[in-house]
């Protein structure tokens, strides 16, 4: 991130960034759900926006968002063609960089925000302080629409340093990631799983809100079922950098345990 100059640090609002690649026929989902959600902030006096980050697409993904931004432009769509990123992390550095708002929902394209629940994650966030809050994420077969099973819902313990049970579907302090210097762009999978080793070391609170967050697809050829070697380098390295003595379980952590609900604060 050296070198990069951004805007927007201390603009109150929440930018909900979908990165993209080769999604033509899930992005309609995503982005829908993201509309409505940026509605619901606003009925709540709170402004908001879309970046959709195009990876170099070639399944009719560009044309698709072109058409898209030009209808919904003034309800906040925006969308960065990229020739290609190399990585996931570098699309989200990215979105980090070209945010118009302090606050960053990610959200990837083949999955599906529940609109009147974000703003409430927002409230979350902003009295906590907090890095990153998540919620619980209802895992659902693309031809269902019947949940399955859940994701993301514990909170922050020691065993984050063993293996990732948090999805990047979250809501992030934009200022607070650009602080610890961004994604890590060498990796080729798990980049959110080393991002919440990195926030939780350098003493950063990560807040499980006990609220459905959204909808997580499972695809037959996600980035997550076909990551193979690199996901196994990518765990190596992590552990190699965040508990190779194995002695994480034994030191103090800001955010372990942390659950909060604004209507109850901590508990």
């Amino acid at each position: 991130m050296a070198g990069q100059t951004w805007t927007g640090l201390t603009r109150e609002g929440v930018t909900i960034a979908i990165p993209n690649w080769n999604h033509e026929l899930l992005l309609p989902r995503a982005i829908d759900s993201a509309l409505q959600a940026i509605a619901c902030l606003r009925d709540k006096g709170v402004p908001g926006e879309i970046l959709v980050i195009d990876e170099g697409s070639r399944d009719g993904s560009p044309l698709l968002l072109r058409q898209l931004e030009a209808l919904y432009y003034r309800q906040g769509l925006r969308v960065l063609a990229l020739a290609d990123t190399g990585s996931l992390a570098e699309s989200r550095n990215l979105a980090l960089v070209h945010a118009r708002y302090r606050y960053i929902a990610f959200l990837d394209a083949d999955n599906e925000l529940v609109p009147e629940n974000l703003p409430t994650f927002l409230r979350a966030l902003q009295e906590t302080e907090a890095a990153v809050v998540y919620g619980n994420l209802l895992m659902r077969k693309p031809a269902s629409r019947c949940a399955r099973n859940l994701l993301s819902n514990e909170s922050v313990q020691f065993k984050l340093f063993q293996h990732n049970y948090i999805d990047a579907f979250s809501l992030v302090d934009r200022c607070q990631l650009l602080d610890v210097g961004g994604y890590e762009v060498s990796l080729r999978a798990l980049e959110d799983h080393e991002m919440w080793q990195h926030l939780a070391v350098n003493g950063r609170k990560i807040v499980f809100v006990p609220l459905v967050f959204g909808y997580y697809y499972v695809l037959p050829r996600s980035m997550g079922t076909t990551a193979g070697n690199k996901a196994q380098e990518a765990e190596a390295r992590n552990q190699r950098i965040y508990n190779q003595l194995q002695a994480r379980a034994h030191l103090p952590l800001n955010t372990h345990l942390l659950r909060f609900h604004p209507a109850l604060g901590y508990f």
